[in-house]
């Protein structure tokens, strides 16, 4: 995944439960951050029977813009 600021390629710092970060449900979230302009971007990936299908198109739709901007 590429920064929206600059397009450098954003390092991965690690995933944490939602309950890490006070949110109720089940879930991850990433960090990453970029080593060209100093962006932080935080994933919040749900995680439920509920939210497979919506998982589902958001994985696609991501996978379209990495290999957009690749």
């Amino acid at each position: 995944m590429n920064c929206w600021h600059c397009r450098e390629e954003l390092i991965w710092g690690g995933d944490h439960d939602f309950e890490d970060h006070g949110l109720d449900g089940e879930g991850i979230v990433s960090n990453l951050s970029c080593s060209r302009c100093s962006a932080f971007v935080l994933v919040y990936y749900p995680i439920g029977e509920e939210n497979e299908q919506d998982n589902i198109r958001q994985d696609t739709e991501m996978d379209k813009e990495v290999r957009k901007n690749a």
